[in-house]
């Protein structure tokens, strides 16, 4: 992740994690899931600073990066997994580790079990076809997106579909004690490869771009931010 703020504020954010997501029954129309990231590794540079954390580095624990970014591993979240649609949802209260990053809700990394498991999983509506194309929306904590999906092609059962997002709206944060609006109009591109049996996914790579800005302490910022994903799934 990149961001650019005026007064030549810069961040750059890059991490690499892994996680486990184990089915453990079947609940009616659901299958109930633990999610467990089980190994992170982040790095932030901006305002001057630079920090790291490495879960194979034991020394990294005692930062104070570390002592919170811990936190986060080898502990299971419930989710369920929606046999038709793919959608994952919370099952449980957990709630991970805030980042200090304020932006972590808009880029698809809330602090639930769900947001990271969510990419793992995309059954395609039924009867859809190579060439058709379907529109959704959603509105969550202000933020409204609109998803225009494209079934580009098929080959030995998997599916690939590409899809543009577009998420515009508000976003209220306090961070340390500031409280922080966050105007947001931003794309992303996707690309899905995913099982058309199972509704498993095997690779997404996603392109973000966000313009809006951050009003904090009675100012007026503007910001600007690009990020790259790539999510794998054995």
């Amino acid at each position: 992740m990149d961001m650019d703020m005026s007064m030549g504020g810069q961040m750059k954010i890059e991490s690499a994690n892994t996680n486990i997501i184990t089915v453990t029954s079947i609940d009616g129309n659901s299958y109930k899931a633990e999610n467990t990231m089980v190994k992170m590794k982040m790095s932030q540079e901006g305002a001057g600073q630079e920090m790291s954390f490495d879960s194979d580095k034991k020394e990294d624990y005692d930062s104070e990066m570390g002592k919170e970014l811990s936190k986060e591993l080898n502990k299971p979240g419930s989710i369920l997994i929606d046999k038709q649609t793919g959608e994952v949802k919370d099952a449980g209260p957990e709630k991970i580790a805030e980042s200090g990053n304020p932006f972590a809700d808009i880029m698809g990394e809330s602090a639930s079990p769900s947001a990271s498991a969510t990419p793992a999983f995309y059954v395609l509506p039924p009867g859809k076809k190579v060439g058709d194309k379907w529109t959704d929306s959603t509105s969550v904590k202000g933020m409204n997106v609109v998803k225009n999906y494209s079934f580009q092609s098929a080959a030995n059962g998997i599916a690939t579909v590409l899809i543009k997002a577009i998420t515009k709206g508000k976003l209220n944060k306090s961070i340390q004690g500031s409280d922080i609006e966050i105007a947001i109009n931003g794309t992303a591109d996707i690309t899905m490869l995913t099982d058309q049996n199972s509704g498993l996914v095997k690779k997404s790579t996603t392109t973000s771009n966000i313009d809006g800005s951050l009003e904090m302490m009675g100012q007026s910022m503007p910001i600007t931010m690009k990020m790259s994903t790539v999510s794998t799934f054995e």
